[in-house]
């Protein structure tokens, strides 16, 4: 499988290059490093600097290899190696286990399948521009942007979010309604906060705003359309209108997206870039250790990580390799924790992950485990 860095300035050449190719998949991904790694390395940060016994193990280690940068500049320079190595062995695992039944294709032209990783902060910027300009200034007034995703981040005084996602079983084959992501607001409470900001703005200046959705991807119609009839039930059209929607892809036909309505109208989508017309899937790898799928467990909502899930429902892996799949992943999540403690000399708990109490409770598995341990 070739990984290849695609920068926006080179995106339509690349994604020309493609077009018409049969035989061909494409996976699609923005380098989300910084948005997975964070935490992480606050944690790291704060125990190596805090308690003695990391300090010692941390320094020794720097010193076998004349590191003699700070703390920060080391955790930042091994993480986001140790987690650019576990990216791209996710690739190799999916594109050797990828039912490419479900793309038209056959194993035989598996050796085709590559990757366009592209800069999640560069797309953000791109589509928050693009945004901007689609609904222009009727009346002077600023679109109003939404965003639902986590990791497209609305400028301040521009707008808010609506965070939710699908609720799935906790085996991953059946999904639900959805709901507010875990950790956020109730949906009916996100949609009164984004109603009285507009409420606020419409009395400003006697106008209704122009909405603007961020997303990461347009793939279907009918969860759009199901967020907007939210919307309206909220009230949220009593002050603004929604003008369209920009997004980092869209996976969608042309067919799919008059589908997206508002009013009876058929909403503008405009696209940081557009594999229309190419075989390809856009995925978000880290959703097998460092994210993972809204779960109910007990009555409270958490994230569990897909390699405890049924792997050929959530990552389209063939149904007869989903052991070898999920095999192969826990090595590589395995490898990168253990990369850390070569390097960092930390041995990095399961509490330390998003999904750590669903996680517990479907391995049985107490939160302050190595991650190690658990991935055995």
């Amino acid at each position: 499988m070739k990984v290849r860095n695609i920068s926006l300035q080179k995106a339509e050449q690349a994604v020309n290059a493609l077009r018409g190719s049969e035989g061909r998949l494409t996976l699609v991904i923005r380098d989300d490093t910084e948005h997975v790694t964070s935490h992480l390395k606050e944690r790291l940060i704060h125990d190596i600097t805090i308690k003695p016994s990391c300090r010692e193990r941390f320094n020794a280690l720097a010193a076998h290899v004349d590191d003699a940068g700070s703390i920060e500049q080391r955790v930042n320079s091994v993480v986001n190696n140790a987690y650019q190595i576990w990216l791209r062995k996710s690739f190799y695992a999916l594109g050797k286990y990828v039912d490419v039944n479900k793309y038209d294709l056959d194993d035989s032209r598996r050796n085709k399948l590559s990757v366009h990783m592209y800069n999640a902060q560069d797309l953000t910027d791109v589509i928050v521009d693009r945004a901007q300009n689609m609904a222009g200034k009727p009346h002077g007034v600023q679109p109003y942007l939404i965003s639902l995703d986590d990791m497209i981040p609305v400028p301040e005084g521009l707008g808010g979010e609506i965070s939710f996602s699908r609720l799935f079983s906790i085996c991953g084959r059946d999904y639900f309604d959805y709901t507010a992501r875990p950790g956020h607001p109730a949906i009916a409470e996100q949609m009164k906060i984004v109603r009285e900001d507009l409420e606020r703005r419409y009395q400003e200046t006697g106008h209704k705003q122009p909405i603007v959705l961020l997303e990461d991807n347009v793939r279907h119609a009918r969860m759009l359309n199901w967020l907007e009839n939210q919307m309206d039930e909220a009230h949220l059209f009593d002050y603004g209108y929604l003008a369209g929607i920009s997004t980092c892809f869209c996976s969608a036909n042309d067919d799919e997206l008059s589908k997206i309505k508002h009013k009876g109208k058929s909403v503008p989508v405009t696209v940081g870039v557009n594999y229309h017309g190419v075989n390809s899937d856009v995925q978000t790898p880290r959703d097998l250790l460092f994210d993972g799928f809204v779960v109910k467990i007990d009555g409270e909502k958490g994230r569990l990580p897909g390699i405890f899930m049924d792997v050929a429902s959530r990552f389209s892996v063939k149904e007869d390799c989903a052991d070898e799949f999920t095999r192969e992943m826990r090595h590589v999540n395995f490898e990168f924790c253990e990369d850390i403690q070569k390097n960092l000399g930390v041995n990095i708990p399961l509490s330390w992950f998003v999904g750590a109490k669903p996680v517990s409770y479907v391995t049985n598995t107490h939160a302050n485990t190595s991650m190690m341990k658990v991935m055995k």
